[in-house]
């Protein structure tokens, strides 16, 4: 059962389990990241790991740090995206997003490492590529068109997954500002979203 208790004791041990994700993704790396290991790391059992978390992917999305980028890195209304009047800049929901992940690029850059778990990949695809454009599928949810919206949201999620993985790659070659600005030319002219808005 995952305990949500704001009990001190959860506290503490949220916050070890927490400290002890982050020494070893910035320490040994993302293929070290176990629970056995983190619970050696954290200096807990794995009872108690499993109290709290459901397994490791789980801790990882509820570390303040992700809760911290999904809340600048929004489902974007993709019409009003592509009618932000600075055609030449980033749009600032993207540019907060990208200053965030460079602001954390230890965390992030061990987390977009491309021999991390295939599971991991998945999840962060959901939450910094899929996510952004659920707007997307509600808008068309009366449209008839939710198999098109479906391979869409697919095509533009794995795009900018595969540029933030990129960019961590490069380690950060290109400003923030600069790979925001970018992402957001290529959302404003994808060509499935001409079918769409």
């Amino acid at each position: 059962m995952i305990e949500n208790s704001t009990d001190t004791r959860v506290i503490r041990s949220r916050t070890l389990m927490e400290n002890a994700l982050l020494s070893i993704l910035e320490k040994e790396g993302v293929k070290r990241l176990t629970v056995k290991n983190l619970c050696q790391v954290a200096g807990i059992n794995r009872g108690t790991f499993y109290l709290h978390y459901k397994d490791i992917f789980h801790l990882i999305e509820e570390t303040a740090l992700i809760q911290g980028l999904l809340s600048v890195f929004e489902p974007v209304r993709i019409q009003e995206l592509r009618n932000y009047p600075d055609h030449e800049g980033a749009y600032p929901p993207i540019a907060k997003a990208f200053q965030y992940m460079h602001k954390h690029a230890s965390f992030f850059k061990a987390l977009f490492h491309s021999e991390a778990p295939a599971e991991l990949k998945e999840r962060l695809q959901y939450l910094v590529g899929t996510r952004l454009y659920e707007n997307l599928r509600r808008d068309q949810a009366d449209k008839n068109e939710s198999l098109f919206t479906d391979y869409a949201i697919a095509y533009l999620g794995n795009a900018q997954f595969g540029m933030i993985q990129h960019w961590f790659k490069t380690d950060r070659a290109m400003p923030p500002e600069d790979i925001a600005r970018m992402l957001t030319a290529y959302i404003r002219h994808a060509p499935c979203l001409d079918h769409k808005v």
